[in-house]
């Protein structure tokens, strides 16, 4: 059977997982991301990994590209057309103010209010025309807008979730008179209410289109010129992939596509392992990623934020921070300590890279107290200068502070460690989880070297690291199915549903999802649509996401989804009510099964793991109490089975594990490294 693969494109490395379908076998490889064209990291990455792209079977790709233009603002010089009287909604938004914050700059809206115009139209919630589409204002605004030089045009009318023929009426004639410019139609994005989530989910789309399209062009026309034959899925937010040519009508889908992999490779391997609840940790070069796993499946959020950019979509719920390899420490206005959300990313990256940084960042730090080897970073295929990084280190914070570079540097290492733990507490503690209840699955370059300091400030009992963690995303890919979400927004008290109706209303939701799967080839014995209702008690604002049965509908089918409804209440706020409920959205979650990678196994070996030792250093990590004498152990050289105490280093080529005294490390018989503490 032929090899499929998987590129994940992230702030510093480019980094791939070749599956050979036939006996099993996973090769690794990683690449430095190129920033100014990140297809150039990506074929580098392919032709490293020694991909023959022609006899391959299969591309799975997930990129950064979309979520950094957002948080960039580098997207096409985007125009927004709305309703006659709406055109102020996005700096409207929903007049929240911080909590605790006494002083707060509004962010700029997406859109500024020159290129934010408005139409003579108007449709009621229950779809009567108030006022009929004015095509002549139509053309008048996009002209304005081209005037202005925009590249791609949003098009949002109220209660055009529902009721969409206004909105189609304007894309057939940007369509017939202006082919130029790219356009979004919100209908198209999400069936949803909520005016201005909607209205801003659009913009984020139309923004990101033009840069994805191209790009994913580029991809398309290079593997073409290489005899590629199979297809390019490409990764998706909600933890699934899509065919490229579904990229330019659904590009904001792409966003935090690659976190979103490994977090379904998370559930996937903790399947394998039989654990229920899982802590996704992800440390790359610019950020720590980390979601929960519960009960072997991750969460899906149908509302999400980029900054203070709301999303109206399905989302794998994950935290993340400015805290990764490249994260750069300094100091603040009092002489305080910091480090990040600023990265030294790929280009320059950190110091001890040796491509001209000149600011000192975490893997500086890690590198200068010990725990980073300099002769073995990417298996030794890259040199790390450690007296540039001390130099650099004591430069700009050891000196101010009137510190010794070591401990500047193990400050450094300590902060960064302790804004994690932070965020762990955050997703468990801060929503009613005891994060003792959950093991710690580590990935990324960094993940496996704080994830000891991690477990032992929340008290997690185990650390799973699994094999090649620095491209565990990558393979996270090979384990997704292609998903397409479909929603409709329709506020109806759930005692009036009649059942009939509501097994109309999802016939004509999987029409669109069986539609849309054939479209992207999809075999019908491997479709599969899945049903559920957002329900809310009459009052509320927000709602509870409720799985609905498939097949014909009854009254027992309203009767237990009243029924789960106040179960789910009740253990996520701690009550329910004796009172009426609301159905707010109903949902259909399309998925395409595709083949997944079989279950891996390594060698069996005895408890004793001296083969695999490769010496010891001095380092110090103030989180496991010092300075010590550590043993360092190569990976591998372990086999299932073996068993080592720390204090330990386990290295690889792009991963450290960091074993800290008296936890206890041992290799199951799939591969993965656990650390237990007493």
């Amino acid at each position: 059977m032929p090899e499929i693969f998987a590129v994940d494109v992230g702030g510093t490395f480019t980094d791939i997982v070749v599956l050979d379908q036939g006996s099993g076998d996973v090769a690794y490889a990683k690449s430095p991301t190129t920033p100014a064209e990140p297809s150039e990291g990506v074929f580098k990455a392919i032709d490293k990994a020694g991909v023959d792209v022609s006899a391959a079977g299969g591309f799975f790709h997930g990129t950064t590209l979309g979520i950094n233009t957002v948080l960039e603002r580098k997207g096409a010089r985007t125009g927004l057309i709305t309703t006659q009287g709406f055109r102020d909604e996005l700096e409207i938004a929903r007049l929240a103010w911080p909590m605790y914050r006494l002083h707060w700059e509004r962010p700029a809206p997406l859109v500024p209010r020159q290129l934010r115009t408005e139409v003579a139209e108007r449709i009621y919630a229950d779809g009567t025309v108030l006022t009929p589409l004015d095509e002549g204002s139509v053309r008048t605004a996009v002209e304005k807008l081209i005037a202005r030089d925009v590249e791609s045009i949003a098009v949002c009318f109220l209660h055009a979730y529902q009721f969409p023929e206004h909105e189609q009426r304007v894309g057939e004639i940007i369509t017939a008179e202006y082919p130029e410019v790219d356009f979004t139609l919100s209908h198209l994005v999400t069936q949803e209410y909520r005016e201005y989530e909607r209205t801003a989910t659009t913009v984020v789309d139309a923004m990101v289109k033009p840069r994805l399209a191209r790009y994913v062009d580029m991809l398309q026309s290079q593997l073409v010129k290489r005899d590629f034959r199979a297809g390019l899925l490409v990764t998706r937010c909600d933890g699934g992939v899509m065919s490229a040519a579904e990229v330019p009508q659904r590009s904001v889908r792409t966003l935090i596509s690659g976190p979103a992999s490994g977090i379904m490779g998370a559930a996937a391997l903790g399947r394998w392992l039989e654990e229920d609840n899982l802590l996704a940790t992800d440390m790359g070069g610019t950020s720590f990623d980390a979601a929960l796993v519960i009960d072997r499946e991750p969460i899906l959020q149908s509302l999400s934020h980029i900054e203070n950019t709301p999303l109206l979509m399905p989302v794998i719920e994950l935290a993340t921070i400015g805290a990764g390899g490249g994260s750069i420490a300094w100091l603040d206005a009092g002489g305080g300590l910091d480090v990040g959300p600023q990265s030294a990313g790929a280009d320059p990256g950190p110091i001890c890279y040796g491509k001209n940084g000149t600011e000192p960042t975490f893997t500086d730090a890690a590198l200068v107290s010990g725990v980073l080897d300099e002769d073995y970073f990417l298996g030794g295929e890259m040199k790390l200068d450690s007296e540039a990084a001390a130099r650099g280190i004591e430069r700009v914070i050891a000196q101010p502070l009137g510190l010794e570079v070591e401990e500047a540097a193990a400050g450094i290492v300590t902060l960064v460690e302790a804004k994690m733990a932070a965020t762990l507490e955050d997703i468990t503690i801060g929503k009613g989880h005891d994060p003792r209840d959950f093991a710690v699955l580590a990935y990324g370059g960094g993940g496996p070297l704080v994830a000891s300091a991690l477990s032992a400030r929340l008290e997690i009992p185990r650390v799973i690291v699994p094999r090649s963690p620095a491209t565990f995303s990558a393979w996270g890919m090979l384990t997704l199915d292609v998903v397409h979400d479909f929603s409709r927004t329709s506020v109806t008290s759930l005692a009036d549903v009649n059942p009939s109706e509501l097994t109309a209303i999802f016939a004509e939701l999987e029409q669109e999802a069986a539609t849309t799967l054939e479209r992207e080839g999809v075999e019908p014995d491997r479709r599969q649509a899945i049903r559920s209702i957002d329900l809310r008690y009459e009052g509320q604002e927000h709602t509870l996401r409720i799985p609905i049965s498939s097949g014909e509908l009854d009254a027992t089918t309203v009767k237990q989804a009243r029924t789960n409804f106040d179960r789910q209440h009740h253990a996520s706020y701690g009550y329910d009510v004796d009172g009426p409920v609301e159905v707010v959205t109903y949902r259909v979650r399309a998925v395409g099964t595709l083949d997944k990678p079989s279950r891996p196994s390594l060698e069996r070996g005895s408890e004793d793991s001296s083969a695999a030792v490769r010496g010891t250093r001095r380092a110090r990590h103030t989180e496991s109490g010092g300075e010590f004498e550590w043993t360092i152990y190569e990976r591998d050289r372990l086999l299932a089975g073996n068993v080592l105490k720390g204090p330990a280093i386990v290295e690889e080529p792009s991963t450290t594990t960091l074993v800290a005294p008296g936890q206890r490390l041992e290799v199951d018989e799939l591969g993965n490294m656990v650390v237990t503490r007493p």
